[in-house]
């Protein structure tokens, strides 16, 4: 009997000790997961998509379930079912309720979550708006009966202008709204360094409110990336192998200049600047200019059935990881088209230039 006693003395001790010292606590009812228990996982690097799993939370009969963690505060994901997730933006102290009985769940408790939520509604409703309805449009072009190239091509660059307008839209959201709330991690995704000023006072601010984090270190990590490959930084090297297994690195390329084009076969504004590359190989490549295509396909066919339409013929690369390609990260490549114009010692002259834009820049310094 006393041992009996002693036992259940340890267990309540225990338990007692969990909740008090957890981070934060997660409760609820999922009735829809296929299993009887759902996955919480830790987003470490949102860019490389690397996650930890963190614990299994088992259901009860009627799908409820409470867990207390001791874990810091971080961007998760509550995986339901094979192709559903709930993405948490978890802070300190917070307890969470999750109510998932139907496609649209329902999560309270954080406040982190709640922007988090914002954001990306934001987002996708932006993106609809200023972006998929342009490309709707050159859908429509292409499939008419006589396509009109220059329609389609000033459809493109409104394309590419308006991304550019859509993203202001999230910077904008960010500013006014985010503070230094752990939401502001997986916004990371889509930062480019015509905004790095505000991105590295937004990091400050945030290391500031959140030492020694985890996510604050990831922030810190992609503002550097953001500096570095910014106008007047020195790439960093790329060694990457052609559709043939040839080994080609970019630092092995003398010319006077290069223009690193990250690209994939899926990505309608790339396809379309096909044009324009092979227009300046063409006229300038003897004369000590070339290109260096890195390809951010995933299925290799798609890829080299896409270099011999469009007449790829400079170096191309691939290692066909998508966007999870180490070239991209350590560009800093989230989005496509983007491009690099080197100059023979690997410092960066121009970025981000397409069109006319990007045409007139290559007839000025081969003009010199």
């Amino acid at each position: 009997m006393q041992r009996i006693l002693f036992l259940l003395t340890i267990i309540l001790f225990t338990s007692c000790a969990k909740k008090e010292n957890a981070t934060f606590t997660l409760q609820g009812q999922i009735n829809n997961s296929e299993n009887k228990y759902v996955l919480l996982y830790q987003e470490n690097d949102i860019e490389r998509k690397n996650n930890t799993l963190i614990d299994t939370i088992k259901l009860d009969e009627n799908g409820n379930f409470s867990v207390a963690l001791n874990k810091e505060p971080h961007f998760y994901s509550l995986v339901v079912n094979e192709n559903e997730n709930i993405p948490l933006a978890i802070d300190k102290d917070q307890q969470i309720t999750i109510e998932s009985t139907n496609a649209t769940p329902l999560v309270t408790g954080s406040k982190d979550t709640d922007l988090l939520n914002a954001y990306e509604n934001l987002r996708k409703e932006s993106l609809d708006r200023l972006v998929n309805t342009i490309r709707k449009q050159i859908v429509t072009e292409n499939k008419s009966e006589n396509p009109n190239p220059k329609t389609i091509d000033s459809l493109g660059k409104l394309e590419l202008k308006n991304y550019d307008l859509h993203l202001a839209e999230l910077n904008a959201f960010i500013k006014e709204k985010m503070g230094t709330s752990i939401a502001i991690y997986p916004t990371s995704l889509r930062w480019k360094d015509d905004n790095i000023k505000f991105f590295d006072s937004l990091t400050n601010a945030f290391e500031n409110a959140h030492p020694n984090l985890a996510i604050s270190k990831k922030l810190r990590e992609k503002v550097t990336r953001l500096q570095q490959t910014a106008v007047g930084g020195k790439v960093p090297g790329i060694v990457m192998t052609t559709a043939d297994k040839d080994t080609v690195s970019l630092f092995s390329i003398t010319e006077k200049y290069t223009l690193i084009d990250f690209w994939a076969s899926w990505c309608g504004p790339c396809r379309r600047e096909s044009g324009i590359l092979n227009k300046l190989y063409e006229k300038y490549n003897e004369k000590g200019f070339t290109i260096y295509g890195v390809s951010l396909d995933t299925n290799k066919k798609q890829w080299t059935n896409a270099m011999a339409k469009d007449h790829r013929i400079w170096a191309n690369v691939s290692s066909l990881e998508g966007f999870e390609t180490p070239a991209a990260y350590n560009f800093a490549v989230t989005a496509l088209p983007m491009n690099y114009l080197i100059d023979s010692k690997g410092i960066i002259i121009a970025k981000n230039l397409h069109a006319e834009e990007l045409e007139l820049l290559v007839d000025q310094v081969m003009a010199n």
